[in-house]
């Protein structure tokens, strides 16, 4: 099966489940992921009504049917044609209400009127429809409503989220997130659940510098609960996945560092796979679990890269973000620009001499050609490969030539820990490639650490 077809059967497998907060829904979508595709994973619980920082998990959610039925004993709504027929965390009801006492529950676009609005009540005990604006100007529509939710709200329940970590040379980790508790919603935020598990498989495939940490959690509570409990003095950087498969323009939206060596890495990858095509959107703190990661206790640099930016397609938060909506060619060219992501990620790194007085005499290390006196040695670059987007391994052996001896000097006066290696490439006017060989000659000579 080639990955178009992986793609596209983890999309309808997942599509149809009824995701919440918590619950029934979340643990199918995460068991799922852990059963077919990251095996070494690890589903967390945390227990409701647990404090974590300033919040309290919500007692878990369950619902097992939901429907209106009108005065000819007609199911209008019907909560088994539609995951968002009934609002999220609705409180139990059964009862005959009239039109005026429905309709106050009950929300439409009118705008739209045949698409299905998503609405929640997470925190606050209430109870809600959602069904197409046509629905209450037809004569279907007529009262009293027996209306009726079956749903539970369990003060022993939990909250779950999935972790899958990926070991690299050092434990440093940067950290992927996404969410998972969105029901029936293609865009948001099934094509970033769906990207994030094909990206972490890519990411396997690899040896990595840095430890990369999957976080699949339930929007907001679910991070803060995750943060909670990880150890994120480790956590240098980090990437959200939500929104990535729709048919507007990429998008970024930067980390709360504008000038952090993650969000580079972003508009580098952006760069490479799209061109200069693509739509920036600063920093500001609303959005997703950027939200959270940023906050002063944190200060993770979470950048994200979108295929249609939550808040900025129509469709938002409708059933009319569907599977129809997003596409496999969006969400497998979102993958890709990740996947470059990471390279660069990968390729980064802040060279800091060993000591910081004068020139290292090159000569006896082999660093220097061997007879001296050429007028061309600190020009002149020779078989210039130009700017590398590939990864790049400071472990690998490097062919001394001459024209890495411009670098090696331009090193030895820059290299003082403040600037990672695509400046000093951009400062010295020299490509990438030779600037990251010749750290690699100087890094196994142990003049440089890698920071």
């Amino acid at each position: 099966m080639n990955l178009e077809d992986k793609i596209n059967k983890v999309l309808e497998d997942l599509f149809p489940i009824n995701r919440s907060l918590t619950g029934v829904g979340v643990r199918k979508t995460l068991g799922y992921i852990k059963e077919n595709f990251l095996h070494e994973s690890e589903i967390k619980t945390i227990s409701s009504g647990t404090e974590v920082f300033d919040w309290r998990v919500p007692d878990e959610w369950g619902i097992s049917d939901a429907y209106v039925k009108n005065n000819k004993g007609e199911k209008i709504i019907n909560l088994t044609e539609s995951n968002l027929h009934v609002m999220s965390y609705s409180a139990p009801v059964d009862k005959i209400v009239s039109k005026e006492v429905l309709l106050d529950h009950l929300y439409t676009v009118p705008k739209h009127p045949d698409w299905i609005p998503y609405r929640t009540s997470y925190y606050k005990k209430n109870w809600g429809f959602c069904c197409p604006h046509s629905l209450i100007e037809s004569e279907k529509f007529s009262g009293p409503f027996e209306v009726k939710i079956d749903s539970h709200h369990d003060s022993k329940g939990s909250l779950n989220w999935l972790e899958c970590l990926k070991h690299g040379e050092t434990e440093d980790e940067i950290l992927i997130s996404t969410y998972c508790c969105h029901p029936s919603l293609a865009n948001d935020n099934l094509s970033g659940i769906v990207a994030s598990i094909f990206l972490f498989e890519y990411l396997s495939q690899l040896k990595t510098r840095y430890t990369y940490r999957l976080v699949i959690v339930p929007e907001t509570i679910g991070a803060i609960s995750f943060l909670s409990q990880a150890n994120t003095k480790k956590i240098v950087g980090g990437m959200i996945l939500s929104c990535v498969a729709g048919p507007d323009e990429f998008s970024i939206k930067e980390g709360f560092d504008k000038n952090h060596w993650v969000n580079q890495a972003a508009h580098f990858a952006l760069n490479k796979v799209v061109g200069d095509s693509y739509k920036v959107y600063p920093f500001e703190p609303a959005g997703s679990d950027e939200r959270q990661y940023s906050t002063p206790g944190f200060r993770i640099v979470t950048p994200s890269i979108h295929k249609s930016k939550y808040h900025e397609y129509e469709e938002y938060h409708t059933s009319a973000d569907n599977l129809d909506f997003i596409s496999l060619e969006a969400l497998t060219k979102t993958i890709e620009v990740h996947k470059e992501w990471i390279n660069f990620i990968e390729s980064y790194c802040f060279p800091k001499r060993s000591q910081m007085s004068c020139e290292f005499q090159l000569g006896h290390r082999d660093l220097y050609p061997s007879i001296g006196g050429s007028t061309s040695q600190s020009a002149h670059v020779e078989n210039s490969r130009g700017f590398s987007f590939r990864r790049f391994d400071f472990n690998q052996q490097v062919e001394i030539k001459a024209s890495h001896l411009p670098a090696f000097k331009w090193l030895m006066h820059l290299a003082d820990g403040s600037l990672t290696n695509f400046e000093i490439a951009e400062k010295s006017g020299l490509p990438l490639t030779i600037v990251n060989e010749s750290i690699a000659a100087m890094y196994q000579k142990k003049l440089v650490t890698l920071t």
